[in-house]
């Protein structure tokens, strides 16, 4: 059994073969040169946020990049970390979600014990993803095992229901908002979300639908860019895209749509959704043609912020 290549000499012979220097990959990618230099002496991990990015440029899958330490039978570890990071941001949005509603009504109790027990839930989903991935750790439990409540009761929960619980979690959270007057009304207004994760594609569908806004969706740059040219001009209000996808990522799709012949469509506003918010990322967006940003992990009100500014109310 022996082990395939590492990680590193995957990404120099990846890069080589699209004849890339460092400095190519590194400006592609939105880092330096010496963060590449390091990934391919295997000195560092590239972000795992950035893996995506990192096989569209290199013509390649995730799963066909992470083959370090591979042996037959045996899937990197990277990617299964990569894939449990997914797993994990769901909840972990909800967590950061309710949290900051707590920080604003941490007076009403009835209202603290409710979405104490939604971070508490979507905790306990977050550590079954970690246990099942062994990574929970001795003594640590899981969801399967029990928590212990701070009652002094047990509660034992099946891992296939909390999915379910941190949807409501979500739900709780933007109804807050809506008391708060944090939720506008966007009746009638059509949205275009380009997102290749489907569970970021459901939040943002369930944020949006209680503002009234009709939504659309598209798993990559090329299908929005398509989407966008075959809709009548106007059909479409605003676009959220993420930087980071598949076949063709979201500054290119940016950069497309602005191109376009016809003025109506190539002035859509562009909503960039990312995690990553460096300065050097903020101007690559701008270049591109993007109007602003939604932060991901996506807060209700601060979405709504933004997109106030390019859609008015009905």
């Amino acid at each position: 059994m022996g082990k395939q290549t590492t990680l590193g000499a995957c990404i120099r012979d990846l890069r080589k073969q699209k004849g890339l220097t460092q400095a190519q990959l590194a400006d592609l990618l939105g880092v330096t040169d010496k963060a590449v230099s390091k990934w391919e002496r295997d000195r560092s991990y590239p972000d795992i946020t950035l893996i995506p990015k990192l096989a569209d440029v290199l013509e390649t899958t995730v799963d066909g990049l992470l083959r370090e330490c591979r042996e037959e039978c045996r899937p990197s570890r990277l990617l299964q970390v990569y894939e449990m990071s997914r797993d994990i941001r769901t909840p972990l949005h909800i967590i950061l979600g309710l949290a900051e509603i707590i920080q604003c009504n941490h007076d009403d109790p009835e209202m603290l014990e409710k979405y104490l027990d939604g971070i508490r839930i979507s905790g306990e989903y977050m550590l079954s993803v970690l246990t099942r991935n062994g990574m929970g750790g001795p003594g640590q439990g899981s969801a399967e095992s029990g928590t212990r409540c701070g009652c002094g009761n047990s509660r034992k929960e099946d891992p296939s229901d909390m999915p379910k619980e941190a949807d409501r979690s979500l739900q709780e959270q933007i109804d807050a908002g809506r008391q708060k007057g944090q939720v506008p009304r966007f009746s009638g207004r059509r949205i275009l979300v380009a997102e290749d994760m489907a569970i970021n594609r459901k939040i943002a569908a369930e944020i949006l639908r209680q503002s009234g806004a009709e939504t659309e969706f598209a798993e990559d740059g090329e299908i929005c860019l398509r989407k966008l040219q075959e809709a009548p001009a106007g059909y479409y209000d605003l676009i959220l895209m993420d930087i980071m996808m598949p076949e063709m990522d979201g500054l290119e799709a940016a950069r497309r749509i602005r191109d376009l012949p016809d003025r109506r469509k190539a002035g859509i506003p562009i909503v960039a959704m990312t995690s990553n918010v460096s300065e050097r990322d903020r101007k690559a967006a701008m270049e591109a043609g993007m109007n602003d940003f939604a932060e991901k992990p996506i807060f209700v009100d601060k979405l709504f912020g933004t997109l106030q500014k390019y859609l008015k109310e009905k």
